[in-house]
């Protein structure tokens, strides 16, 4: 009798322990997987610096172009191929983030342009150039004897499942310098901050 009953717990043992390995197996699986708010911040935070470098390839390539191909006071022009080309990196950079599963837009920031201009161009009756004209996001100025992409104002957002990550870039054309800040939101619920360029 004692023999039969110690039969059937080692039984009952076995079968317990059979019923649980799958179960370890698939949790330890899950384990591997790895933390989906990492995963999401790492890919937020690529496709951020990915926009940023594809806005400074962008802006220094208009603005070589720009300075081969106007004359002075030509602001509307040098604007609208600046406008151009970067809708078009835009729709390359929201297209990346697609493809990584998180997503992008990309919009020039007309106020950030502005107050940049005010900042950042010197006025009165020294100046060396003309004053610096803002518009859609674009600051231009004639020099000498061509009209110069100053620099271009742009926000970038990404969202991913777990956070978002929101970018102002001034992306210095004339002298190739990048000036940003940014505020990063990681959690259960994407935040969306707004920044400002001092």
């Amino acid at each position: 009798m004692r023999r039969r009953r110690a039969q059937l717990v080692l039984l009952a043992a076995a079968v317990v322990v059979t019923a649980l390995v799958p179960m370890l197996l698939a949790y330890a699986q899950l384990g591997h997987v790895g933390d989906p708010a990492t995963t999401s911040d790492d890919r937020v935070g690529a496709t951020l610096a990915d926009g940023k470098r594809t806005l400074e390839r962008t802006v220094a390539e208009t603005t070589h172009a720009a300075s081969n191909m106007t004359g002075p006071d030509q602001h509307r022009q040098v604007t609208a191929l600046a406008v151009t080309r970067l809708d078009s990196a835009a729709d390359a950079v929201e297209s990346v983030g697609t493809d990584r599963g998180v997503s992008v837009d990309v919009a020039r920031n007309e106020s950030a342009a502005r107050r940049w201009a005010r900042a950042h161009c010197p006025g009165g009756p020294d100046r060396v150039f003309d004053a610096c004209v803002a518009s859609d996001g674009v600051i231009t100025q004639t020099r000498a004897n061509t009209t110069a992409l100053v620099a271009v104002a742009v926000d970038v957002s990404v969202r991913g499942p777990d956070g978002t990550a929101h970018a102002t870039f001034v992306v210095r054309g004339v002298r190739g310098a990048v000036a940003d800040h940014r505020t990063r939101a990681y959690g259960r619920s994407p935040v969306t901050s707004g920044t400002k360029i001092e």
